[in-house]
């Protein structure tokens, strides 16, 4: 019978990634990756300025061949196969030379910019899964995950801005994170929720609630709110007679119910504006029907 060893360092972190994504987590390299770009940029404006040397040294070179070089492709091609690449002189293929180094580079310039433009766009880790990810490296119950290298310290002293995460969740509003951490705490406190050993042992003292339920509590706990503050509204519009209290209940409730939808729901500005008029009129409606 063959014994499951407990996994160990990267084999173990990688693990616990690989089950979950929001954890993903790594460094952005911003100022590497800035320096990479400003390097490509500088090779490429001096590749630029030799073809420019290039183009004009061969149409001032009165050769029936060189002169062609800027507006004959297939001349300028050819001038690097014919007599190893000097036809009538040495100099007859550096344009083509230099063109071909161009395309590397600029290749290799398009595809760093088009990925940094991707790594810009990703999002840094949300405070509560990057404080998880550090406990669980360095608890002795939990993971205990100690690397010996350099890049020990990655999750622990790299600016949370630095840091991206592969998938993040953007669909989850700040009041959904909010609802989310205190529905898993009283879940455990309340039902008193164990921590099950594997057999390996790798996720000792490690509790994983599902994402997607807690967004689905944290969603109806907003859409109960969104629902229950206009009908709270109109009792209390109904109940007082005054209209100075009246026009002082609507100026209360419609910031209040576009604060809710701000945190609660992942809407554009415009239709949280949108649904605020439209609440505000109908508190308006309601209280001219009652006070005719």
């Amino acid at each position: 019978m063959t014994l499951t060893q407990p996994l160990q360092g990267y084999t173990k972190l990688a693990s616990l990634i690989g089950a979950h994504p929001d954890l993903a987590i790594y460094r952005r390299f911003g100022k590497l990756n800035a320096k990479n770009l400003l390097y490509l940029q500088a090779e490429l404006v001096v590749l630029e300025r030799r073809l420019e040397e290039c183009v004009k040294k061969d149409q001032e070179s009165g050769d029936q061949d060189r002169v062609l070089f800027d507006r004959d492709w297939q001349s300028l091609a050819e001038s690097a196969t014919v007599n190893g690449g000097n036809v009538g002189g040495s100099e007859k293929s550096e344009q083509w030379e230099t063109v071909s180094k161009i395309k590397e580079k600029l290749r290799e310039y398009n595809e760093a910019l088009l990925l940094q433009t991707m790594l810009a766009k990703q999002p840094a880790p949300i405070e509560r899964d990057l404080t998880f990810l550090q406990n669980w490296m360095k608890r002795t119950t939990m993971g205990c995950v100690y690397l010996l290298g350099y890049d020990r310290d990655v999750w622990t002293k790299t600016p949370r801005e630095e840091l991206v995460v592969v998938r993040s969740n953007d669909g989850h509003t700040f009041a959904a994170r909010i609802i989310g951490d205190w529905v898993a705490y009283w879940a455990y406190r309340l039902t008193r929720r164990k921590p099950k050993r594997t057999a390996d042992s790798n996720y000792t003292n490690t509790i994983a609630y599902s994402d997607e339920k807690l967004e689905v509590i944290s969603a109806a706990v907003g859409i109960i709110c969104s629902f229950a503050l206009p009908v709270l509204a109109i009792v209390l519009l109904y109940a007082v007679n005054s209209m100075a209290r009246r026009l002082a209940i609507i100026a209360v409730f419609t910031p209040l119910f576009s604060t809710i939808l701000i945190i609660c729901s992942p809407g554009r500005s415009i239709e949280i504006c949108a649904a605020t008029a439209a609440f505000a009129a109908v508190q308006v409606v309601f209280v001219g029907t009652t006070s005719a």
